[in-house]
């Protein structure tokens, strides 16, 4: 198995085995390679396998990631003793594991270059995609109330026959009370504990639980259990066994024992219910003749009652006794324990596949955002992208026409998550088709907006703007549709707006909107940079917005090119925003400079 071995920072000589397809290394908790640091990208790069072979990508981080000492500038394939990059960290790639730590030597040009934000002060810890469950777990999916029970919805506030109550949350946190017979309660509990540790699902969770019952209980003539609903709060029949010949899929279910139970939290006995004037009214009681009962609530973590275990039975001799409540009670907690894993690991599975989902959602989504910039003489390109969730919704794209001039596409889908994913992809691929296939640009954003409004996606819309730079002139020409203007800084250092007043409506909101181009000339020195919202709306820890001023000051004092500036602005934002604050949406920036003729000849 492939591995990488921390060889520069905090945690030198660390292995971490490459088992996954895609191990992402990064500043975001659900990273595979967590590097917890300011400097990291939340998503910095990623390592990918396919049949043995090992490839290693940045993921369009801030601050790059080095290669045996060299930027990388898209996918490259990874050679066994290959060194990593990323910020002050630096891990060694090995095809084996069994290979001695020494195999592998820090590398000079591993821990030098032109990154400047290095701190030596980074922290590597490796995660797994597996989480430690308990000795069980699930989330209930409970049924509707059938033909198991009947449910008798007298409520008296008095019961006369209860002639013992137990304090069941007590006795959850105490040691077992062993009574006159400690063998039998302590073979009941074993019992209990065998048949519930391998049990993670709630059908087989409940019968198991009547069946043990019934064994310990030769009395007993019918139980049941009930489970309140997380949703509805009704309390639905879950599980239930009779005893005997005769024995039914029928139970009684007397509302006004187990609505006391369940109020109060505590245990409840019955000796002799028929003997009671109280109950003489109830149907459930009367006909299935049922003289003693012990009704046992099921307690949460926190100590709520989530339901009750009930045993009852037509004999008056032998009845339960308060020793046999206080052994109901024990296994009550029990079953109950048994309950709250099942959930949580029903919940821990769904959350898998829920992520498993994502990360394929999230490497497909990266997939669409251009691998390289556009090499053209005379001009640099940078972007930067990142998205608030796991997918999100801002798009940008790099497209060469046929007559050699290059497009900027920029987008931001309204909303995050899922939906606005799937939008930004169907985004991608329709832009292309009409700006290869319209006039000119605007007539290019009327068909685009067209196919949006009527594509029945809800009322969701996009705001959008183009950018086609003509490299033989040095002259852009914008399409504004409803987008934060980009931002055109001289060589001076002044920064004016573009395409402000030509801003159109937002993509998808009306149909036969048309769209207006307005054209600017780059001069050597000069640069164009268009960005999400989620810049200018970033958050700090005192609710204050970022904001368009702002940014226009980070650009002023920029002293670089287009590269320097988006850099700068993302680690202004992020300073902003600071540890309490919050990113509110995705975050893209994309940028165009025309270089001097000293840099162009370079």
């Amino acid at each position: 198995m492939a591995i990488l071995r921390v060889l520069s920072g905090d945690e030198t000589g660390r292995v971490m085995p490459l088992s996954e397809e895609r191990t992402i290394l990064g500043r975001h908790p659900n990273c595979q390679v967590v590097l917890d640091n300011a400097s990291v990208s939340r998503h910095h790069a990623q390592i990918l396998e396919s049949h043995g072979t090992f490839y290693l990508e940045d993921l369009r981080s801030r601050n790059g990631t080095f290669l045996n000492g060299q930027q990388l500038d898209g996918r490259t394939l990874l050679s066994d003793g290959d060194q990593i990059r990323v910020c002050d960290i630096v891990v060694g790639f090995q095809l084996r594991n069994d290979l001695p730590p020494s195999s592998l030597i820090l590398k000079t040009d591993s821990i030098t270059g032109d990154d400047p934000n290095s701190t030596r002060e980074t922290l590597v810890r490796s995660t797994t995609a597996e989480m430690p469950v308990g000795p069980g777990v699930a989330t209930v999916e409970l049924e509707s109330f059938g033909t198991g029970g009947v449910l008798d919805e007298e409520f008296e506030d008095d019961i006369s026959s209860i002639i013992a109550k137990v304090d069941t949350s007590r006795l959850a946190s105490d040691a077992f009370r062993l009574g006159p017979h400690p063998d039998v309660k302590l073979k009941a509990i074993l019992e209990i504990s065998q048949a519930l540790r391998r049990e993670l699902e709630i059908d087989s969770v409940l019968p198991k639980i009547l069946a043990v019952l019934f064994g310990i209980f030769p009395q007993a003539d019918e139980g049941f259990i009930l489970l309140k609903d997380p949703q509805t709060e009704k309390l639905r029949v879950k599980a239930t066994r009779a005893r005997g010949a005769d024995a039914t899929d029928q139970v009684a279910v007397s509302m006004t024992i187990v609505r006391k139970v369940i109020d109060s939290g505590e245990a409840m006995l019955s000796r002799d219910l028929q003997d009671d004037s109280r109950f003489s009214g109830s149907k459930s009681l009367s006909q299935f003749a049922i003289r003693a009962m012990m009704c046992v609530p099921l307690l949460d973590t926190a100590q709520q009652a989530i339901g009750v275990i009930q045993i009852d039975t037509r004999r008056s001799d032998p009845g339960f006794t308060e020793e046999d409540l206080d052994l109901l009670v024990s296994v009550a907690s029990q079953a109950a324990m048994a309950l709250e894993n099942a959930r949580l690991h029903e919940a821990v599975i769904k959350q898998r596949d829920v992520e498993r989902d994502l990360e394929f959602a999230t490497q497909v989504q990266l997939g669409f955002l251009p691998k390289e910039r556009p090499k053209v003489p005379g001009y640099a390109f940078a972007d930067y992208y990142e998205a608030a969730m796991s997918v999100g919704g801002d798009y940008f794209d790099y497209i060469a026409m046929p007559d050699k001039r290059i497009a900027i596409a920029l987008g931001d889908v309204a909303g995050k998550g899922m939906p606005a994913a799937l939008l930004m992809a169907r985004l991608y691929a329709s832009t292309r088709y009409e700006l290869f296939t319209a006039e000119n640009p605007a007539e290019a954003l009327n068909r685009l907006n067209r196919d949006i409004t009527g594509s029945g996606i809800g009322h969701r819309f996009v705001t959008f703007v183009v950018m086609i730079l003509d490299p033989e002139t040095g002259d852009i020409v914008v399409v504004n549709a409803g987008h934060i203007p980009p931002q055109l800084r001289r060589s001076n250092g002044t920064i004016e707006p573009v395409a402000k007043e030509e801003s159109g409506l937002p993509l998808g909101i009306m149909p036969d909107h048309e769209y207006n181009a307005v054209t600017v000339h780059l001069e050597p020195g000069d640069t164009l940079l268009a960005f999400t919202d989620g810049v200018t709306e970033a958050m700090s820890g005192d609710r204050a917005i970022y904001g368009r001023e702002r940014l226009k000051q980070c650009l002023a004092a920029v002293n670089g090119g287009i590269g320097s500036q988006i850099k700068a602005l993302v680690s202004d934002v992020e300073t902003f925003i600071g540890k309490n604050g919050s990113a509110r949406d995705d975050t893209c920036c994309v940028g165009i400079e025309r270089l001097l003729l000293d840099d162009s000849t370079i």
